[in-house]
């Protein structure tokens, strides 16, 4: 008898229906979802400290990281779906067509050739010698966007995706930190990705990870969400790339930057791209921006923009943000 990723469904309790196998034996999403997410930050943990397994950044490497964020929870763990691992004492079919929220990923088949590809630009020992942050953004950014079609494993593909990406950096010589970028945005991101190889967004988002300064406005942007009541991860909340112009109504400001909400999304901007007068909170605008995050206004200036701004820190205007609310193809 073939075996099964997840336990049998009870069709009168969404809680027990499609949860998959687990070491803990738990039958139910709100009993294994809490402890699945404390086991795989320890070894995230690890990862970040470099002490998880070492490679080449190819497909090997991927499973390895796979292996080891998810060895506590899931027999499978470093398995991709095309193969047959045990679970539970019973060996589990490869799993082909595979979709979430409505996205389709790569059909189990072609998961070998789709992993060769999608990890191309980071084959050879010279691929990330040297690069600019641009040239870094690039490559990065167009790997996580392929990674995420190819969507390798049966579940916790996020994870490994980003942790993957992250060690890519370090090899590279940058910090890539995600903590900023909301599930929404990835979800755009990928979406916009698999729809268009040539979109720019997972680029950017690659930008966003790895620019200090952009991860502080987007950690402000983040916060200022949560303290009207949402939840920041049901935004697509993103930082202005040079040249970009965004026009909607201001949402909330502080000495460093500004984010507008363009109805769509929450785009931030470096507050030097605004006059020093600058519209009340949800006031509608229309900006360029020059790309100088991390420029400050000058000494001159500062102080009074700090005054001014103070008072407008903790008043964002929630009326200005709409939940997009997918959530679902894209899991971390």
């Amino acid at each position: 008898m073939d075996g099964s990723y997840t336990y049998p469904d009870h069709p009168t309790d969404k809680d027990r229906q499609g949860v998959l196998r687990n070491k803990f034996g738990l039958t139910r999403h709100s009993q294994l979802r809490p402890i699945e997410y404390r086991a795989t930050d320890k070894r995230l943990r690890e990862l970040n400290e470099s002490l998880g397994p070492k490679g080449k950044l190819d497909a090997a490497h991927l499973k390895a990281i796979h292996g080891h964020i998810f060895q506590d929870v899931y027999e499978w763990a470093g398995h991709t779906r095309n193969e047959t691992p045990m679970v539970d004492g019973m060996r589990v079919d490869p799993v082909g067509h595979f979709s979430k929220g409505g996205s389709a990923f790569l059909h189990g088949s072609k998961i070998d050739l789709g992993l060769h590809e999608a990890l191309r630009p980071l084959a050879g020992k010279d691929a990330l010698r040297n690069l600019t942050t641009e040239q870094f953004a690039e490559k990065a950014g167009r790997v996580l966007g392929e990674l995420n079609y190819v969507h390798p494993f049966r579940e916790g593909n996020g994870r490994a995706q980003e942790a993957f990406i992250k060690e890519a950096g370090r090899h590279a010589g940058y910090e890539v930190d995600m903590s900023g970028i909301t599930r929404e945005r990835m979800i755009a991101a990928s979406i916009a990705h698999s729809n268009d190889p040539d979109s720019r967004a997972m680029v950017d988002l690659i930008k966003d990870s790895i620019d200090p300064a952009r991860r502080a406005a987007l950690r402000d942007a983040n916060r200022a969400i949560g303290g009207v009541g949402k939840d920041p991860h049901d935004y697509d909340t993103k930082t202005a790339q040079p040249g970009q112009t965004t026009s909607g109504r201001i949402f909330f400001a502080t000495a460093d930057a500004v984010t507008v909400s363009d109805g769509k999304s929450l785009v931030v901007h470096s507050r030097t791209d605004f006059p020093a007068e600058l519209a009340k909170n949800g006031e509608a605008v229309q900006v360029q921006s020059r790309g100088e995050f991390g420029r400050p206004p000058g000494p001159e200036k500062r102080h009074e923009l700090q005054q001014v701004e103070a008072e407008r820190r903790e008043t964002p205007a929630p009326e200005q943000i709409r939940t997009k609310g997918s959530g679902e193809d894209y899991e971390r």
